[in-house]
């Protein structure tokens, strides 16, 4: 790999993981804000995502998903029992502004201008 791309992509990779630990705090672990991703992802087009699909997604146990949930209560999202399955933990997001201006950042770190099509 030549050293000038390797140097961009360290210097992108040190970018991002500034931006989510002013974000998120510098106690958040990797797997924390790979689970909160995830979760927003997916809650950009859906109203509700389960710790379970959560889990499904990003190989993460849902023991720590849950506890990871917990903590972040009120913060910006709630917990909801579903009705159907009590077994099941809705996560859903209180305040879809609040994570904008990281996402923003990130965005133009990543120069991302257009939304993929998935």
């Amino acid at each position: 790999m030549d050293q000038k791309i390797r140097y961009e992509t360290l210097t992108r990779l040190e970018e991002l993981l500034a931006v989510l630990v002013e974000r998120y705090g510098r106690r958040t672990t990797l797997g924390e804000i790979f689970a909160i991703t995830a979760s927003l992802r997916r809650l950009c087009h859906q109203e509700r995502v389960t710790i379970a699909e959560i889990a499904e997604v990003t190989g993460l146990p849902k023991q720590s998903l849950s506890r990871w949930a917990l903590k972040r209560v009120g913060d910006s999202i709630v917990l909801r029992v579903n009705d159907e399955d009590q077994r099941v933990h809705d996560v859903v997001l209180l305040d879809k502004d609040r994570a904008r201006e990281p996402i923003e950042l990130l965005a133009e770190i990543l120069g991302v201008t257009e939304p993929r099509s998935d």
